[in-house]
């Protein structure tokens, strides 16, 4: 298992995409973004045209919501940043919310 769950449902918004980080699974959570943002997006992960190094400092990310030093997990938290016009809302709950660009 790789730590990454697709989004099992969507909210009453159809364009609101969900998807959940495991902690405790293989995948670091920008590995779980990223795959998230892929499917989202309908192209393959390894796309070398999405990246969120414009957005976010990977690294920086799997930091941020890192269980604390005495292994408690971050529950508190959210941080939002837009990659491809998409707000991707990354929350410490392990919650993940990618809203696409607004129509116009």
């Amino acid at each position: 298992m790789n730590g990454y769950a697709p989004a099992a449902s969507h909210s009453r918004s159809p364009s609101l995409y969900r998807a959940t980080h495991d902690p405790n699974g293989s995948a670091t959570l920008s590995t779980t973004v990223v795959h998230a943002l892929a499917d989202c997006l309908g192209v393959d992960a390894t796309d070398s045209r999405l990246s969120l190094y414009d957005a976010v400092d990977p690294d920086a990310l799997n930091e941020l919501f890192r269980p604390r030093h005495d292994g408690t997990p971050r529950a508190g938290g959210t941080l939002t940043v837009v990659v491809e016009g998409h707000h991707v809302t990354i929350k410490g709950t392990g919650e993940i919310l990618i809203e696409p660009p607004a129509r116009r």
